[in-house]
């Protein structure tokens, strides 16, 4: 379906320092590249709205998109693709951030429990840090209580084609098929102990985080752009599936790992519309690439 994949969004620039003045960065460094993770619906097309983001910026695709394709092993079987197709484009040893809207965020998570259990062999890729685009965490809905989910309900522009629409659809069912089985990757609390000191960490015999007698590495530092608004829904009383925690600064990552989230920054509109207007793409993308230097700021 896709011609390149991962597809070269923004290409290197010849001034590193400029527009960082919109973000109050001053830095002289070579921008480390970000690699943006499709949403639900398997496709990159949000990430080509974006401003200019000063830095070479690659979109990775569903390559199962338009078709009736499965990912048998779920979101470690995708992970451990994506991690193959981003070393295509990222250099052994190089510094690298990733991230993503909604699923991409947290495809991204489990993409870096690989680099990080790789982090000291030759040619290992030098994580920074992810950025979730108003990525909720799926532990959220367990803790939910009585609240009132209501399925969202696509809006497709009139000039949408029938097979696209098809297309999206399957990926957003298999999003949840997946999300539905997949175990939370583990992490060593700052008291170097296995877990994320509350007891929601996730494990799974199939997808190992440590080899036996070993600790599983700190969460890589992450930055978590946080829509603002809810998703309007026509159910009196009801709300969005990704609004259950909406009210949390963290989007119910705590639950996971006390110490994942670093930074949270609010962004204009709702989760569904963060690429439709001028405005919000002014935001999200300030916001994207405040992100990306605060991650190198904290490598120093």
């Amino acid at each position: 379906m896709f011609k390149e994949n991962p597809s070269l969004i923004q290409g290197p620039i010849a001034d590193p320092r400029a527009g960082l003045e919109t973000v109050g960065i001053t830095s002289t460094d070579s921008p480390t590249p970000l690699v943006l993770i499709h949403d639900g619906g398997g496709t990159t097309f949000g990430y080509y709205c974006l401003g200019d983001l000063y830095r070479p910026v690659y979109g990775i695709a569903n390559p199962h998109y338009g078709t009736d394709e499965r990912w048998e092993g779920g979101i470690h079987e995708m992970a451990s693709y994506y991690l193959k197709l981003i070393k295509t484009v990222i250099p052994p040893g190089s510094k690298v951030i990733i991230g993503g809207w909604s699923l991409g965020g947290l495809l991204s998570l489990e993409v870096s429990r690989l680099v990080l259990a790789e982090a000291g062999r030759r040619g290992a890729l030098d994580l920074l840090g992810i950025i979730m685009i108003d990525s909720v965490c799926p532990l959220s809905l367990l803790s939910a209580g009585d609240v009132r989910v209501v399925l969202h309900v696509v809006e497709w522009n009139e000039n949408t084609r029938q097979e696209t629409r098809d297309a999206v659809m399957r990926c957003f069912s298999e999003a949840y098929r997946m999300l539905g089985a997949w175990k939370l990757p583990t992490w060593r609390d700052d008291g170097g102990q296995n877990g994320a000191g509350n007891g929601h960490n996730g494990t799974s015999p199939t997808t190992p985080s440590t080899t036996a007698g070993s600790l599983p590495p700190p969460p890589p530092p992450t930055i978590l752009l946080r829509a603002q608004e809810r998703v309007p829904v026509a159910e009196p009383g009801g709300v969005a599936r990704v609004d259950v925690c909406r009210n949390d600064r963290q989007l119910g990552w705590d639950q996971h790992h006390r110490d994942l989230i670093k930074q949270v920054h609010d962004i204009p509109g709702h989760h569904y519309n963060i690429f439709s207007t001028d405005e919000n793409l002014d935001a999200v993308t300030d916001m994207i690439k405040k992100a990306c230097f605060e991650l190198e700021a904290m490598r120093g």
